[in-house]
This record gives structure tokens, C-alpha cells and sequence, in this order.
């Protein structure tokens, strides 16, 4: 659903954000959860319709988990494993109970988190653009153009969702650090083709060739032709060129069909200086771009939007200093870097010529040492993430997320659980991660209480209390002191002690002042 209606458009919002695909979505809908409605426009008349990004990693699907929405999306096809640059690695390495999913185009994808917004009362506004945007001093003076003319806003926070070739960026100035194209694929999603499920792809001498279902009879392929040179950014894909370079790479013919969307893509990436430059936040591929191996684009994307969406509302609303917006650059860079060193590594290993197969090899029998696997399978899955939580004496589970099937609810009586705030919370024997769906931080109980709870009292808008216990009971020798666990809005374990030291410090830090 979108609104064309300049009394849409309010003179003054807290943010401004431009983009209303899944990132843009995202963002909006964790801004609504934690009380703050932003403007939400999009330049397209309407959703593309684009099946684009076709799944989500585990981590992806672990964030949906702890907001209440898995179930929403219907069909997911459960992918046993992982791979890294076609290479497949067993998805009992990974960190986490949950497998990833794919055959869920990002057309029902960008659905689901658009009834999600609209239940919170944020709708995308279409078609309207942003022409130019000013600072004030306290925010900035956007000026937008749609159906009803021109409108100016004056937006606290701009957050830029809005891309790849992002106009946000673009009018701040931002630079950023690109690598340019090397090496090109063609898709396309073909029907009445009869293509192998192959979605981890196989390396052939002439190039590479990636296809799988998408449900209704659609497949997608994507093939990377070695013997074909770059083609202009933007230049339309035909039915036949995708044809003839399946054709040349796999050498046998492909069966003809119909076309339903063709596009083209590269290995070119690039990663901005800073996320954040004052009151503008970049998110998604406005502040990243990479070759999409291992389909991490648009879910390192959302991870992004749920790791700003809290502390933006926190900070919009008075209750968080403003300094606690840098924590989103400090932790979300770090991330995008990575993320372009794992898919240029994956571009090398799988979209080069023999030469590259001797180090291929070499990859393919360490994935025999399960360290290796772990390692890599966590990389490309969104586990491995481990933020700095201003304690540089904490150690595990300090910064780590907290992993779903781990802990569940325990109540007197197995039944409720009282929050910090007064308030009940049914259903003991819950995943403890499930708990996070109501948006706010958690207290967790898990040894005794002491001070621990009075102490989060004084947060109580903006903690809830849990007591919870381990799923898998722990060995008598040797087991560990229990620890409560301080666990912020996005699922990342902020503090963790079997007693209060220290969790004042850290509620202030990610939380701001307690109320009065």
C-alpha cells in the first residue's frame, strides 16, 4: 500500500528516510517498534515487482525470529548448508539452530516488512523524491518533489536507503572506497527452461553457472561468461545473450523459453568512509556494494537497519545521547569491510580461470578441518559478529548475539514472568530471543538476582526483566557460575556477571540516563 497525498507529508518528522525497499523497511518498522514514526518516501510509483534478492542467512532469520515476524514469511525453502565460493560446507557447522532459506524473492520480501511498517502506522509514500537537502543546525531542510508538487521537511535524521546510486550520499559529499568491475554475470529469471537446481553453482573451464527454482516454474540463472567483455553499467540483458553465454560456458543448449526479468551485475564494490556523517545515517547498499556471492547483500543490509533502528529512536526521543549514533559506524563498518574482503575472496576463487583452481583446491581440503567450516560458514552467515562493548577486560558471551535455542523463559509456576516495568510476560518455556519482539532491552536472569533487577527498574520504559533458564541442562564438574546477561534491543549481549557489577555502566552506556 502507498500514499500520494501531500497531507501525507508533515512539515516536521524526527526522520526522513529515503528508500522504502527492504532495507528502508526495515529501518522504519524498528523505528515505529521503538516509538519513533518516521517519514518513509520512495521515488518508484510502486514496489518493482523484482524478485532480486532470493534468501536469507541465518542470522537474517534469527533477527526476524526476535521481532515476532519469522512466520510471516510463508514457503521458505530450507537450504541444508552454506557455501563459500561454491564450495559446500554442512550447515551443522554453523553457530545456530536455524539453516538458511531461499525461493523467496525480494518482491514478497519487501511485502511482508510493508504490512509490517503499515500495522505500526508507517506507509511508503510514492512517488516521491528527494531534490535537495540543507542543514539547519538540528537537522535538515529536505526539499521533496511527488505527485502533489513540492513540499519542504524539516527532518532531524535523514537516513539514506536509497542504494547503491544513493542521492543521500550523493549530498553529503560522502566518498567512498571503490574497486572497479573485473569480471560480469548475467541473469535472468527464466520459465519452461528446465534448469538444474544447482544454487551454489558450478565452476566449469569457460566460466560459471548458478541456477535454481523459485517456485510457480520460475528459474533463476546466472551465468559468468569468461570469454565476454565488460558491459556498459545499465545495458539492457536479452533472453538471447543469456542464452548464448549458458550456451558457450556449459556447452550444451539451453531449452527455450520465456524471459521474465534479465539483468546484469559485477564484481565492482565499494565501501563508504563513514556511515554516519552528523544527522544523515547511510544504510544498506548506500554505504555498501560488493559482488553478491552467498546472497549476503540484502541481509547485511537489514542487519544494518536493526542495529541503527534502536539507538536512532533512543537518540530521536531524548532518552540517549547523540554520541550513541557513532556506535552504528564503529560496528557496522567493520562489517561492511569484511563483507567485501569474504565475496572478493569468493570472486577469485570462482569467478577466475584455471589458473585459480590450484587455490580453489587448496580452500576445498582446509573446509576439511572443522574449524575452517565453522569459521567460514558463520563468516558468510552474519554468527561471527562480535561487538566492542566498552569493557576491554569482557570476554564471551560479551558482545556476541545471543543465540536462539539457547535459553528459555522460566516462571513461577511455569506460566508468567513479571518485568522490570510491573508488566507480565506469558508463556515461560519461550525462547528467551523472542522476548526481544517487544523492542526493548532485556534483563536476563539466569543467576541470582541481588541487585540486578532494582538496578534495571530505573530503566524500566526501556528494559524488560526476564528470568530465564538453560534448554540444555549444564554438566555438575566443572560447569560454570551462571551469568545474567544485560542483551540490547538488537539481540548483542552487552554485559554479562553472575552479580551487578559493572551492568550500571553499561545500561547508561546503551541505554542512556535511567528516568527520573
Amino acid at each position: 500500500m502507498t500514499l500520494h497525498a501531500a497531507e501525507a507529508i508533515r512539515s516536521h518528522v524526527p526522520v526522513l528516510v529515503v528508500g522504502a525497499g527492504p532495507t528502508g523497511l526495515m529501518l522504519s518498522a524498528e523505528l515505529a517498534l521503538h516509538g519513533v514514526r518516521p517519514l518513509l518516501i520512495d521515488a518508484l510509483p510502486s514496489p518493482s515487482g523484482q524478485s532480486r534478492a532470493l534468501g536469507f542467512t541465518v542470522r537474517t532469520l534469527e533477527i526476524f525470529k526476535q521481532r515476532g515476524i519469522l512466520g510471516r514469511f510463508k514457503g521458505l525453502a530450507q537450504v541444508p548448508g552454506v557455501h563459500f565460493a561454491g564450495l559446500n560446507i554442512d550447515g551443522d557447522f554453523l553457530s545456530s539452530t536455524l539453516r538458511p532459506a531461499n525461493q523467496y524473492p525480494q518482491s514478497r520480501t519487501e511485502q511482508v516488512l510493508a504490512d509490517w511498517c503499515e500495522e505500526r502506522g508507517v506507509t511508503a509514500l510514492r512517488p516521491w523524491r528527494l531534490e535537495s537537502m540543507e542543514p539547519t543546525g538540528s537537522g535538515y531542510r529536505c526539499v521533496l518533489s511527488g505527485p502533489a508538487g513540492r513540499r519542504t521537511v524539516e527532518a532531524d535524521y535523514v537516513a539514506g536507503c536509497d542504494g547503491a546510486a544513493s542521492g543521500v550520499r550523493e549530498a553529503i559529499g560522502m566518498t567512498a572506497r571503490r574497486t572497479p568491475p573485473s569480471v560480469q554475470m548475467l541473469l535472468g529469471d527464466l520459465r519452461g527452461c528446465g534448469l538444474p537446481n544447482e544454487p551454489f553453482g558450478v565452476k566449469h573451464e569457460k566460466g560459471m553457472v548458478m541456477s535454481a527454482p523459485l517456485g510457480d516454474g520460475t528459474e533463476r540463472v546466472i551465468v559468468c561468461d569468461f570469454s565476454q567483455p565488460m558491459r556498459p553499467q545499465g545495458a539492457p540483458v536479452t533472453h538471447a545473450e543469456i542464452k548464448n553465454a549458458y550456451e558457450n560456458v556449459v556447452g550444451k543448449p539451453l531449452t527455450d523459453g520465456e524471459c521474465l526479468w534479465a539483468s546484469s551485475f559485477s564484481d565492482a564494490s565499494s565501501l563508504v568512509e563513514s556511515y554516519r556523517d552528523g544527522r544523515v545515517l547511510l544504510v544498506g547498499d548506500s554505504a555498501h556494494t560488493h559482488l553478491p556471492a552467498g546472497g549476503q547483500g540484502m541481509n547485511v543490509s537489514l542487519q544494518d537497519a536493526v542495529n541503527l533502528g534502536w539507538k536512532l529512536a533512543l537518540v530521536s526521543r531524548g532518552r540517549a545521547p547523540d554520541s550513541l549514533l557513532d556506535s552504528y559506524h564503529a560496528e557496522r563498518h567493520p562489517v561492511g569491510r569484511e563483507l567485501l574482503l569474504n565475496t572478493a575472496a569468493q570472486g577469485q576463487l570462482f569467478l577466475r580461470g584455471p589458473e585459480a583452481d590450484p587455490l580453489r583446491e587448496i580452500v576445498r581440503r582446509l573446509l576439511e578441518v572443522p574449524e575452517v567450516s565453522v569459521r567460514l560458514a558463520d563468516g558468510v552467515s552474519g554468527l561471527d559478529i562480535r561487538y566492542d562493548m566498552g569493557d576491554p577486560e569482557a570476554s564471551s558471551p560479551v558482545g556476541e548475539r545471543l543465540a536462539p535455542d539457547a535459553l528459555a523463559v522460566a516462571g513461577a509456576g511455569g506460566d508468567t514472568v513479571v518485568g522490570a516495568g510491573g508488566d507480565t510476560v506469558v508463556g515461560a518455556g519461550r525462547d528467551v530471543v523472542e522476548e526481544l519482539r517487544h523492542g526493548t532491552a532485556l534483563l536476563v536472569l539466569l543467576a541470582d538476582d541481588g541487585e540486578a533487577s532494582p538496578l534495571a527498574a530505573q530503566w524500566g520504559d526501556r528494559v524488560r526483566v526476564v528470568h530465564a533458564r538453560p534448554k540444555e541442562p549444564r554438566r555438575k564438574a566443572g560447569s560454570a557460575e551462571p551469568l545474567n546477561l544485560f542483551v540490547r534491543p538488537d539481540g548483542h549481549i552487552a554485559w554479562a556477571g553472575p552479580r551487578s557489577d559493572g551492568l550500571s555502566a553499561s545500561l547508561s552506556r546503551w541505554l542512556g540516563e535511567p528516568a527520573a
